[in-house]
């Protein structure tokens, strides 16, 4: 059986759920190949994610024996997980393919999750819900891997992750619809002058494009032009007067606010935040704008009454504290890499991209979710194969050049 089935055979394993979203049976096949990984060997690792993942999966334990909350929440074991996913997929996959091949596999397990199990957020069993909730990452993904693969050149893959971001539009996904065009603009500035365009302007594009896309966006929800279901929850957000800046999340305040009151340990878990804490989100959410009628007690809060800190940065701040923050932190500057090196990875340039926006998106505005723990590591471990592979330079267009002429999917083995 060729290597790479293999590989996507064990990514697809992570169908299989062990415990919450932390681990999966792929965290089985991590566990028995991870010890490899410490071996002496010819290939020189990267310890900072690993050194991070310890760190913070420290901090969580401080933060929980301190506020007496319990030590095996899944927030508490995420980091160790993506530390073990780390271990596992840089000893599976010693090169941007393989390390891609095994993304394939864990969104296609993903896929299968929410298909056959779900959660209480797909229990509807509507496409809307499947679509938003579960398989719209991983149908991107895999409709990238494939045009890599297939040799597709970026005009191509442009149009394909805009049919990508009109599905999203019309099933009521717009971050998803969002990050798909973000990726289209930025495969366009790739290949603008050959890649003359120096990281600054590209940076600021992206800005300016995000806050426009926003804008217009809600202009057409509020004519009805995308729908009945998108334009009432476009309304209902604007018409709480959520800041701009918060992309329709209203969690932040909280976050900010339990991180004010308790900045170095943290509150253990998000449900032990006080009540006291609470309020004074409140107040503080209602002094930046929010309308008085705005339904804060349906959307800082799980249907089961647990709270929504809706950030993995800032959840993990206002968690475990200060220490929490640096595995975040670096995951974000291994998404700026993706984003703006992965011209060096030559076909794979749109996953690379695609998976380094993503990351970003769900690192700032997303909480914890099934699997992601393991897509976190692909991130790293694809930062790591790209380091020193490219670097972006003002009026230099070799990474470019090299993407329209390659033929086939580049290798592109860990640094």
């Amino acid at each position: 059986m060729p290597e790479r089935l293999w590989l996507f055979l064990l990514g697809a394993t992570s169908a299989l759920p062990l415990m919450n979203f932390t681990a999966t049976a792929f965290s089985l096949v991590c566990i028995s190949v991870s010890g490899a990984y410490f071996l002496p060997g010819s290939r020189r690792h990267n310890f900072t994610p690993m050194l991070l993942a310890v760190v913070g999966t420290a901090a969580y334990l401080m933060s929980a024996l301190a506020n007496d909350t319990s030590v095996f929440s899944p927030t508490v074991l995420a980091f160790a997980a993506f530390g073990l996913y780390v271990c596992g997929i840089t000893v599976l996959a010693r090169d941007l393919t393989r390390i891609l091949t095994v993304a394939l596999g864990l969104v296609s397990g993903s896929a299968a999750f929410y298909l056959i199990f779900g959660t209480y957020l797909t229990a509807s069993g509507s496409v809307d819900d499947i679509w938003k909730y579960g398989i719209a990452p991983a149908v991107t993904v895999f409709a990238l891997y494939l045009a890599a693969m297939l040799r597709m050149r970026a005009v191509a893959c442009s149009v394909l992750l805009l049919v990508l971001a009109l599905v999203s539009l019309m099933l009521n996904f717009r971050s998803h619809a969002l990050v798909c065009c973000a990726v289209v603009l930025l495969l366009v500035m790739a290949k603008y002058r050959r890649g003359a365009l120096s990281i600054v302007p590209r940076l600021c594009t992206v800005v300016v494009f995000g806050v426009t896309f926003s804008w217009a966006l809600e202009y057409a929800a509020r004519e009805g032009f995308l729908g009945q279901s998108l334009r009432e929850k476009v309304l209902s957000q604007s018409d709480g007067s959520v800041p701009m800046i918060l992309a329709g999340r209203t969690e932040p305040v909280l976050s900010i606010t339990s991180i004010i009151d308790r900045p170095l340990l943290g509150w253990g878990q998000a449900n032990n935040i006080a009540p006291e804490t609470y309020a004074h989100a409140q107040q503080v959410a209602l002094g930046l704008g929010f309308d008085r009628s705005f339904p804060f007690q349906y959307v800082w809060k799980f249907p089961d009454g647990s709270l929504s800190l809706h950030s993995i940065v800032l959840g993990s701040w206002a968690e475990a504290g200060i220490l929490a923050l640096l595995l975040p932190l670096w995951l974000l500057w291994a998404c700026y890499r993706l984003i703006f090196v992965s011209e060096a990875a030559g076909l794979w340039m749109p996953l690379l991209m695609y998976l380094g926006v993503q990351g970003v998106w769900d690192l700032l505005y997303s909480p914890w979710s099934y699997n992601l723990p393991a897509m976190f590591a692909v991130i790293a471990c694809s930062c790591i194969a790209l380091q020193g592979k490219g670097r972006h330079r003002a009026g230099s267009g070799s990474s470019t050049r090299s993407f329209r002429r390659r033929t086939t999917p580049p290798t592109v083995r860990t640094a």
